[in-house]
């Protein structure tokens, strides 16, 4: 038979359990998840790694607590390897915990079945050394952390959800920076599309100013020698002057200085026919301009070739249909 000491003592180590147990004591959830999906590089500044954090009063009563203007008085996380080390903080989160000025900071109440969220740029709280598998996981102090250690006894901090965060190798070419998917973060590539499907493609990229999208299918050299007096010049270049010639050629492209007629960025358009052999396409689209009074219609045909698996785009021609 169990004493009755033993009793009151397991339920009260029960009790405990239950209020240590997790961040919905209260009945709010804390949770965090990538704020965009992308695949992350290592040292990438123009693409940082960010977090949404959501705290969610799923209670009955009013949950008030307090947020810093600096995010890193509030939130930490501990990002982990896959051989459980965790991984240092910045030296930037390391400052502000340290530092002796005053924290500015508001009170928030969140009324039952409220939501309240913020953006955090992970890099501002740790140091990432290496590419690699991570486990992520957010701590949220309500009445905030004034120190890089907290209190003996202080309230415990609301846990999220663990995210696996996977970063990619640094990348270290501009060139190939140019080349990586801004929503998705993966590397532009050619893919064996149709005539009609690689047509569409760069026209589309056009409409977005994805300029490397927009060049992926593009012939520069077939494009180039077009103008006669290019394709003279172009034919007496040695190999470099060529490769120097197609690069200053793609430049003045972007900067939109030259053959202004396949850049120009049509409202809307249509593929209507679409003809090919095994080794050349035509495709003929009709494209829309839009001006302020008028909309100006044209035909594009694109002329394609088929190298290897690749239909690339090689010339063009324009016929002007009028205005509506």
């Amino acid at each position: 038979m169990v004493p009755l000491k033993r009793i009151v003592f397991l339920l009260l180590l029960g009790l405990i359990g239950q209020i240590c147990f997790s961040a919905d004591e209260e009945g709010v959830t804390f949770q965090i998840r990538f704020y965009e999906k992308r695949i992350y590089y290592l040292n990438d500044r123009e693409h940082p790694i960010f977090l949404e954090a959501t705290l969610t009063n799923n209670s009955g009563q009013t949950y008030r607590f307090k947020m810093a203007e600096n995010r890193m008085f509030n939130f930490d996380f501990e990002v982990t390897t896959p051989t459980n080390i965790l991984l240092d903080h910045s030296q930037a989160f390391s400052r502000a915990r340290t530092s002796n000025q005053p924290v500015l900071y508001r009170e928030i109440s969140l009324e039952p079945g409220d939501a309240f969220g913020v953006v955090i740029a992970l890099e501002q709280f740790i140091e990432v050394p290496k590419a690699g598998l991570y486990s992520v996981q957010a701590l949220f102090f309500p009445e905030l952390r004034l120190r890089a250690t907290p209190p003996a006894g202080g309230a415990p901090p609301l846990r999220s959800n663990l995210l696996t965060l996977s970063v990619r190798p640094e990348i270290v070419f501009e060139e190939e920076r140019a080349m990586i998917e801004a929503e998705t973060g993966k590397l532009i590539q050619r893919q064996p599309l149709p005539p009609d499907e690689v047509v569409s493609y760069m026209l589309s990229a056009r409409q977005r100013s994805q300029w490397e999208k927009f060049f992926l299918y593009l012939d520069l050299e077939s494009l180039y020698q077009k103008n006669t007096g290019r394709a003279e010049s172009y034919r007496r270049m040695s190999e470099e002057n060529r490769r120097a010639a197609i690069a200053r050629y793609k430049e003045q492209l972007r900067s939109e200085t030259v053959d202004v007629d396949i850049l120009v960025i049509p409202a809307e358009y249509e593929v209507v026919q679409t003809s090919y052999t095994p080794l050349e396409a035509e495709v003929t689209v009709i494209e829309r301009f839009q001006y302020r009074d008028y909309i100006e219609v044209k035909r594009y045909t694109y002329f394609l070739e088929r190298r290897d698996i690749i239909w690339v785009v090689t010339d063009y021609e324009i016929v002007n249909l009028g205005t509506e």
